[in-house]
């Protein structure tokens, strides 16, 4: 994956925009003010993990009701997108072989039903 610009989603136009991207979206769901989103933002960026065709932020402080949907109590939150589709929460530490392995396994798994 080159250096990809990350894609801002919303509330009112998240489905529509992820079902129009081919392949693997990992989505951060994050905040401004939160330093730990910042790094996650940046070290993903950074790292380009193998398998992901895109990366996209929601800013939680301007998405609530998308936050409450998928039950985000804790930032930041990774969550995988496969065609548009959810396909699972990413859970790793903030290391790059821990990222890409996590990424892998999740990829590897069957799609989980969206909270």
């Amino acid at each position: 994956m080159a250096s990809t610009p990350w894609l801002l989603l919303d509330e009112f136009g998240f489905y529509q925009r992820l079902a129009a991207l081919p392949g693997n979206t990992l989505v951060l769901f994050g905040q401004p003010g939160c330093s730990a989103c910042r790094a996650w933002r940046q070290l993903l960026q950074d790292w380009q993990p193998d398998g992901l065709q895109q990366l996209a932020y929601v800013d939680v402080q301007q998405s609530m009701a998308l936050a409450h949907a998928f039950e985000i109590f804790h930032l930041p939150t990774l969550l995988l997108f496969v065609d548009g589709h959810y396909h699972g929460q990413l859970r790793s530490a903030m290391q790059r072989q821990s990222v890409q392995q996590a990424l892998s396994t999740l990829l590897a798994s069957p799609a989980e039903e969206e909270p």
